[in-house]
């Protein structure tokens, strides 16, 4: 199912577009998560582990163009990507109706309303898309902004995982998070 290209204005006033991924945009995917990967407190990935050879990006990005239950999309600002989420549907049969989500952005593009733009779509899409009836995400205890962010758009906390990160020597609890589509 196909995503529709749609401007969002945040609360700056900036504008910032949404689209889905294209192959074509791998260079400035890897470019882009090698920005924010690694500074970011709540991503589970140490110093070195992206590192996609550009075949094996545009490989996955192609698996998302084509998965009729995925969807990656990019969030652009002056030609500039700045933030991206994935909702990656299950492609095993009996798990097709699942799809698990991971979201990342640049510092600077926290707290204006960039979020909840791009999550609201994503959720905007998977609830139109006839495959998908359930998304599920991972999300360190400590996350709170993001945490905010899930419970804001409807997701439910349905679990928590005990020292479930093990990050610079210092264990993190993970809480499990889920949003009924239909």
């Amino acid at each position: 199912m196909k995503f529709s290209p749609r401007t969002v204005v945040l609360k700056d006033g900036r504008e910032v577009l949404l689209r889905h991924v294209e192959v074509s945009d791998a260079p400035r995917v890897i470019e882009f998560v090698h920005g924010f990967v690694y500074d970011e407190e709540y991503v589970p990935l140490t110093e070195g582990e992206f590192n996609p050879t550009m075949a094996e990006e545009e490989q996955i990005l192609s698996n998302y163009v084509e998965r009729s239950n995925s969807l990656f999309l990019v969030a652009e600002f002056e030609g500039k990507l700045v933030a991206n989420i994935n909702v990656d549907g299950n492609q095993r049969k009996i798990l097709r109706h699942t799809a698990v989500f991971g979201m990342g952005m640049h510092k600077e593009w926290q707290a204006c309303g960039l979020g909840t733009a791009i999550l609201t779509a994503a959720i905007d899409w998977a609830r139109a898309n006839s495959e998908l009836e359930i998304l599920f995400l991972q999300v360190y205890a400590e996350n709170q902004a993001g945490l905010a962010l899930y419970r804001k758009t409807g997701f439910i906390e349905h679990g928590r995982i005990p020292n479930f990160f093990k990050q610079n020597g210092r264990y993190h609890d993970e809480i499990s998070m889920h949003l009924s589509l239909k």
